[in-house]
């Protein structure tokens, strides 16, 4: 599957801030099976971006009883950034996600604040998230 080839492609290359052991649990976490059960999971919102040639994106978030909606992972190809092909990743997982019941998401981020930030999420603090220091920010849909 096109989708679990460029996840662990772009945790291998792009999420060096996580130790290798760390990688190879997130890639692991993320196998085909598993990837497959996500998408069938009416929680779930999986979403890609492809030219016609190949994927270059996706977006990955979840609804939680608990209130705690997230959004996991948001990543484009650094060959293909700068044509809001994030933004609109973005933008299409913070509406299914409010679809779903969401009134607010979380994001951690290791490098990208100020972008989130830009796009009408608050910053929370900071914490550790898989052995790494990360950004932890909310949007609030009520606030919007």
């Amino acid at each position: 599957m096109a989708l679990q080839r460029l996840f662990a492609q772009a945790v291998r290359d792009h999420f060096d801030y996580f130790a290798p052991a760390v990688q190879q649990k997130i890639i692991a976490d993320h196998s085909l099976s598993r990837l497959a059960k996500a998408m069938v999971d009416s929680r779930r919102v999986i979403l890609v971006a492809r030219t016609p040639e190949k994927l270059i994106g996706y977006a990955v978030a979840a609804t939680s009883k608990t209130g705690l909606n997230q959004l996991f992972w948001l990543y484009v190809d650094p060959d293909f950034r700068g044509a809001n092909t994030g933004l609109s990743l973005l933008s299409r997982s913070l509406k299914h996600l409010r679809a779903k019941g969401a009134h607010e998401v979380w994001i951690a981020t290791h490098d990208y604040r100020k972008y989130y930030e830009r796009q009408g999420f608050t910053f929370i603090r900071k914490d550790i998230v898989h052995g790494a220091e990360m950004d932890i920010l909310s949007f609030n849909f009520r606030e919007q």
